[in-house]
């Protein structure tokens, strides 16, 4: 406990610009064009595919409410388009660019598997609005196909807004020692509402 406090009193003794002094100007504060984008209400169709090479399944289609927080952090609130007592869920993601560090990071909750997802980019230029590679950790399934207690590691691509139409892609490679390819798992594609 004394080592965070003191942790926590050196980190707020240091000087903003420490913070700041390697980052784009103006960006500490600030969203970025692509995260300015994403705001709006989405609708969303998403598709799912249990392993590499298998067909693809369409889920329920969801709606997509994206806001900012101060002008930094984009907070994305997905449920189902329809309400269903069956297919329910709510899945919140959180999208902000670290002008520390210099990557967007990206976190996610989804009832649906109710796991903390993190992933960090490699270093990315804030102005850019290409798509951007998310490298994510490790999670485990609790049922995969016929399969319980899968292990996989992760990773996401946000994809550029274009024509109010965005992807978001999920890939997982399976961590077994007899299938460790890396497949398309999860494919969202928001198209803004009007």
């Amino acid at each position: 406990m004394t080592l965070l406090a003191g942790s926590l009193v050196l980190t707020a003794a240091l000087p903003a610009a420490a913070w700041t002094e390697s980052a784009p100007p103006g960006s500490a504060a600030k969203a970025t064009p692509l995260l300015n984008k994403m705001v709006g209400t989405w609708d969303v169709r998403q598709r799912m595919w249990a392993g590499s090479g298998a067909e693809a399944v369409d889920l329920p289609p969801a709606v997509a409410r994206r806001t900012l927080i101060q002008d930094s952090y984009l907070q994305e609130v997905m449920q189902l388009a329809q309400p269903s007592s069956t297919d329910a869920f709510t899945r919140t993601a959180y999208l902000n660019y670290n002008a520390v560090s210099r990557k967007y990071e990206y976190f996610s909750l989804d009832t649906r598997a109710p796991q903390q997802m993190t992933y960090a980019s490699d270093e990315q230029d804030a102005r850019a609005e290409k798509m951007i590679k998310f490298n994510g950790g490790m999670f485990v399934a609790s049922r995969w196909g016929d399969a319980s207690n899968v292990a996989f590691k992760y990773r996401l691509e946000v994809g550029r807004v274009e024509s109010d139409r965005q992807t978001v892609r999920l890939f997982l490679t399976p961590q077994a020692e007899s299938h460790t390819k890396e497949f398309l798992a999860f494919e969202y594609v928001y198209n803004r509402q009007r």
